[in-house]
């Protein structure tokens, strides 16, 4: 499954906040960020574009779902870790809600 011009905003967007908060680098960034969507998108088997188009709630629900993946991942990471994860990752919410407004 390739990328959609969607996921790809999303992703560069929420990756700037974890470059900036956490110790990891923009490449790392991106993997988790897209692994993170990409598996919450196999488990609802869905699209983003279809998403787009769903309820406030489905789009709210799907973003939490995201943010929890990326913070276990962190999480996991020893090198990742942070003492400001809940500062961060309130953040990268932020800017996955936010960039969702934007269309609408």
């Amino acid at each position: 499954m390739g990328v959609s011009e969607r996921q790809l905003e999303l992703i560069k967007e929420a990756a700037e906040i974890l470059i900036g908060e956490s110790r990891l680098t923009k490449e790392e960034a991106i993997q988790l960020i897209s692994a993170s969507i990409k598996k919450e998108l196999g488990k609802r088997a869905t699209t983003l574009e279809a998403l787009n188009g769903s309820p406030k709630s489905d789009r709210t629900s799907f973003i939490r779902a995201v943010v929890l993946h990326v913070e276990e991942g962190i999480q996991s990471n020893p090198e990742w870790r942070t003492r400001h994860i809940d500062k961060f990752i309130e953040s990268f919410y932020k800017v996955l809600h936010d960039s969702w407004q934007k269309e609408r």
